[in-house]
């Protein structure tokens, strides 16, 4: 891979930039998640050595991936949404993405963006998910909260 677009559980879970060889690039809701889990000083002082770079996705990869996460049903941070939408528009130049977050990974599957762990072993097969009530089992799209026969809470499973 020439590039490594970094999610800040790649930064928590130890991945080490200077082994890499690659370039590495993130989104800067990156930044302040690592500064309020206490990674700050480690991210800091790889983007002041130029180590990482911060980069802006592209408006059409956004609503691209936006439109993959309303399919699959996939629960993720307007954070997560820019990092995969970087990791997009980097395809081209052999772009992956680095995250230990299992609904990052099933998206990436579903965009064809190729990814790899800092700690955690990966997701094995892509998810999508439906909200099924507990009640009459009545079964409806992901992001409905609320059974529209009998009012109770719906339940999230992945889809069969």
């Amino acid at each position: 891979m020439n590039v490594y677009v970094l999610d800040t559980s790649s930064i928590i879970g130890g991945f080490v930039p200077a082994l890499s060889g690659a370039e590495l690039v993130t989104v800067r809701e990156v930044l302040d998640e690592a500064k309020a889990l206490g990674t700050k000083l480690e991210f800091e002082t790889a983007l002041m050595a130029g180590k990482i770079k911060i980069l802006e996705a592209s408006k059409e990869s956004l609503e691209k991936v936006r439109k993959i996460v309303a399919k699959t049903g996939d629960r993720v941070s307007d954070t997560d949404i820019g990092l995969l939408a970087l990791a997009l528009d980097l395809k081209p130049r052999g772009a992956a993405l680095v995250t230990d977050d299992y609904a990052i990974q099933n998206l990436a599957l579903s965009l064809d963006i190729p990814f790899r762990q800092a700690m955690m072993p990966g997701i094995k097969k892509r998810f999508e998910w439906v909200a099924v009530c507990p009640a009459c089992k009545k079964v409806y799209p992901a992001g409905v909260q609320e059974c529209q026969s009998c009012g109770t809470k719906l339940r999230r499973r992945p889809k069969v």
